[in-house]
């Protein structure tokens, strides 16, 4: 571009040139001729020179200085310079027009983007500009309206405004967020401000946070292993040493030790082995099938007697969700001092599937622990079933709830629908 507006110039400076020296041969030839006096042909041709080339000035400058003038007027106004403003001395000039023309334009650009971000108290935007985290604001046309130098700098797109999320590198699914930029050790939020419909969108940096809680369930991990070696290791130890006391093994406390040291084996394998399967989920592989009959099949093995009601397709991992049937199940049963009865309501609501069981239990002693790892109130629990349930349940992208009814313990499954519903 520079090249090409250079080039033009010198042009239209050499014809200029060219026109003078054209008008001095000329004169030069025509005075010549008619006076034939040297003196005489050397001063007109000072004075023809002289008129040629202020004329040519400022013709140059009638042509030069508009466009110029013009030039450092859209260069301030693209960097946000406001109090710039355009003066022609002759209204008529087509460059004056034009330029009145431009003027306008950015006025009518400047009052848009004032009304598209009146929603927006400016305190927000001078607020944002200095904090720590990377933010950005997108308008109700999914387009960036504004960006503090954290997030600038973070992201290896350069940022401009008016750009939309897809090009800054955003994914927003309902409220979830997410960027290739802000993977590990962040965190997105992304928040819908009000009327106004812009999208707010704020990354923490949530590093010292992970490895505190990475620690601190390290720390809970080997507390509950050694809890539950002692508690079954510790017997058996002392079972064996009462018989290694004995010169000769009696045979009936013999059996008694053993049988013992087995139940307590086999109640250490079943804890390991619940406690392994919350790591080994396998990453869901959803399709539909007759949960009704799943559920049915697995509430007869058990002794639950199931009142089942409404939908009976599910569209699911099948294998996943057998696991968190015969958990519930199992919990239902456990929690139970008669018959255990399960009430269970199936209904699509939405965009989602939302399950409900609910049992003829006491109902849950603490609603806010009961999903946590390895928390129970069981005297023989482990605080993994309900633990392995959540996980799944979030497996498949959805929300497990809990409540106490009348009637015992409510546990609330929503999870969405295939996309060809």
């Amino acid at each position: 571009m520079k090249l090409n507006k250079v080039s033009h110039k010198h042009k239209f400076i050499t014809t200029l040139s060219a026109v003078i020296l054209c008008i001095l041969s000329l004169s030069t030839i025509l005075i010549q001729q008619s006076f034939n006096d040297p003196l005489l042909t050397l001063t007109l041709n000072i004075i023809i020179s002289y008129l040629s080339i202020y004329a040519a000035y400022h013709i140059y400058r009638s042509w030069h200085e508009p466009i110029a003038q013009l030039q450092a007027f859209v260069h301030a106004k693209q960097h946000g310079q406001s109090n710039v403003s355009l003066e022609f001395q002759d209204a008529s000039n087509p460059l004056a027009q034009l330029s009145r023309q431009i003027e306008q334009a950015f006025q009518h650009n400047a009052r848009s983007a004032h009304t598209t971000f009146s929603h927006i108290p400016t305190v927000l935007d001078s607020l944002f500009q200095h904090w720590p985290q990377p933010v950005a604001l997108f308008d109700k046309n999914n387009r960036l309206t504004f960006f503090n130098h954290p997030m600038h700098q973070h992201l290896s797109v350069p940022l401009l405004r008016d750009m939309t999320l897809a090009e800054c590198g955003f994914n927003i699914t309902n409220i979830h967020c997410q960027h290739l930029e802000f993977k590990k050790d962040w965190q997105l939020n992304c928040y819908q401000l009000g009327e106004s419909e812009h999208t707010l969108i704020i990354a923490n940096f949530i590093g010292a946070q992970l490895q505190d809680a990475k620690r601190a369930s390290q720390a809970d991990i080997i507390r509950v292993l050694s809890h539950e070696l002692n508690n079954s290791l510790t017997p058996m130890a002392s079972m064996a040493d009462t018989l290694l006391s004995f010169e000769a093994l009696p045979e009936q406390q013999t059996k008694q030790a053993l049988s013992r040291i087995k139940s307590r084996s086999e109640s250490l394998l079943s804890f390991i082995n619940a406690y392994g399967s919350l790591s080994r989920l396998p990453t869901p592989a959803p399709r539909h099938f007759d949960m009704h009959k799943l559920i049915m099949a697995n509430a007869n093995e058990q002794g639950v007697i199931i009142r089942y009601g409404g939908e009976k397709s599910c569209y699911a991992d099948p294998l996943l969700f057998e696991q968190l049937i015969i958990n519930l199940l199992k919990n239902a049963r456990e929690a139970s001092n008669e018959q255990t009865l399960v009430m269970l309501q199936s209904q699509c609501s939405g965009k989602s599937h939302v399950i409900e069981f609910i049992d003829n239990g006491p109902g849950f002693a603490n609603l806010e622990n009961a999903l946590n790892p390895l928390y129970t109130t069981k005297a023989n629990g482990h605080g993994l079933g309900l633990a392995l349930c959540n996980d799944i349940v979030q497996l498949h992208g959805g929300k497990i709830t809990l409540y106490n009814v009348e009637a015992g313990a409510c546990i609330k499954i929503t999870i969405p629908l295939s996309r060809d519903n």
